[in-house]
């Protein structure tokens, strides 16, 4: 028992010396000499969009830990932007405007001690949701409105939509997140009748651009009956059935965990391009088509594992050749499925996952004849594997009665 409790004290001895040590890690490195570094010279800077960047010499000082700017955004916030003794440059943001603005900068070192700050004047560039809105572009598209600006500088925005309710007041009916340089999306759900729509555009800072109001007329479609979808395979085809069969692809299912899918066999990538073929049991004039893929994993199998990347979308209105052959077939349109972020085939980022678990949507060019067979002629996948993996496609259109 005495050996039990000496161990215990001597255990907790040495986890206090430690405790000890750890405290005096974390003091700066070296003595404080008590001298404030030296300022800090603007050297130059370079609009960016709501901000600048700066570039600067900082003092000769052996302590030097970083360089900060202090500012105010116009709403009054204050605001600190920092740089490591690395870099000789600093971003400063947030500004919703571009007319002038006082920045301090100062230099800091190893124990807090601030420099003597150097004040200037700098003119931001325009924010990015001012560009976005006087780039905005809006019309009618199949059951709403189409929105398309610009953001070259890939900042992060908010684009709020609203309409009327049945009471005549104005409601968000979607706020879209993104960070794309080609903005570009759709507001659905609406009858084909005139519809007052108003667009805000935000940005992190809380910075907005005026307000954009259009009265569109939404394009009359419907979603197509999936339960008359069937496969079609003909002489040539992919099979697509290893874990069920094809119709999988129309049975509604776009849940995340789900083990619903049309899943092909393996083939060399030397193959591409390949093709399945389905009949969609009813004639339709069609509008756009929402592709998801595999909804696994929080996402891992996203632009990995088969997921398609680019491919061709054709249309027969009459019984395909049995043969298999492509005579008769009409090319419909070309697809491309994109990462938001723009980021290497391997890697995603969160909104990269949201715009996949949405459904990618891809719109038929106006004019599209009236089809009844389809082809899906694949020739590429996002990691280039001999693979191909889906878990749902919905068709939108008329119907041709």
């Amino acid at each position: 028992m005495k050996k039990i409790v000496y161990t215990i004290i001597t255990s907790l001895l040495f986890l206090a010396s430690g405790c000890g040590d750890d405290i005096e890690t974390r003091k700066p490195f070296g003595g404080d000499d008590g001298r404030v570094p030296g300022k800090v010279t603007v050297d130059s800077y370079e609009e960016i969009p709501g901000g600048v960047k700066i570039k600067f010499i900082a003092p000769n000082d052996e302590d030097l830990m970083y360089v900060k700017v202090h500012y105010k955004l116009d709403n009054g916030k204050d605001m600190e932007a920092r740089a490591s003794l690395y870099s000789d440059e600093i971003l400063v943001e947030g500004f919703g405007n571009t007319e002038s603005k006082n920045l301090r900068i100062s230099a800091v070192d190893r124990h807090e001690n601030e420099g003597e700050s150097t004040s200037f004047d700098v003119i931001p560039g325009t924010p990015a949701c001012i560009t976005a809105y006087e780039e905005l572009k809006t019309g009618p598209t199949f059951g709403g409105i189409f929105i398309n600006t610009t953001n070259d500088h890939t900042n992060y925005l908010m684009l709020d939509i609203s309409t009327k309710d049945e009471d005549d007041k104005w409601y968000t009916v979607h706020t879209e997140y993104t960070s794309m340089k080609g903005i570009e999306f759709r507001v659905r759900g609406f009858a084909a009748e005139p519809r007052d729509f108003k667009i805000s555009i935000r940005d992190l800072w809380g910075n907005s651009s005026e307000t954009y109001s259009t009265n569109i007329t939404p394009l009359y479609e419907e979603k197509l009956d999936l339960t008359k979808f069937k496969a079609l395979v003909l002489p040539g085809d992919l099979k697509v059935d290893v874990y069920g069969p094809m119709e999988n692809l129309f049975n509604g299912n776009n849940r995340w965990d789900e083990m619903n899918l049309a899943h092909s066999q393996d083939f060399n990538p030397d193959e591409f391009p390949v093709w399945f073929t389905f009949d969609m049991g009813q004639v339709a004039t069609l509008s756009r088509f929402t592709y998801w893929q595999r909804l696994m994993n929080n996402g891992d199998f996203l632009y990995d594992n088969g997921s398609i990347k680019e491919w061709e979308v054709w249309g027969s209105a009459d019984v395909p050749d049995q043969s298999g052959s492509w005579d008769g077939w009409t090319k419909l349109m070309d697809c491309e499925s994109i990462k938001p972020s723009g980021w290497p085939s391997g890697s995603k980022s969160e909104e990269d996952i949201e715009y996949a678990r949405r459904g990618e949507e891809f719109e038929f060019p106006m004019g599209t004849p009236a089809v009844r067979y389809i082809r899906f002629k694949i020739n590429s996948t996002h990691t280039g594997a001999g693979l191909v993996v889906m878990q749902q496609l919905w068709f939108y259109g008329t119907p041709i009665k």
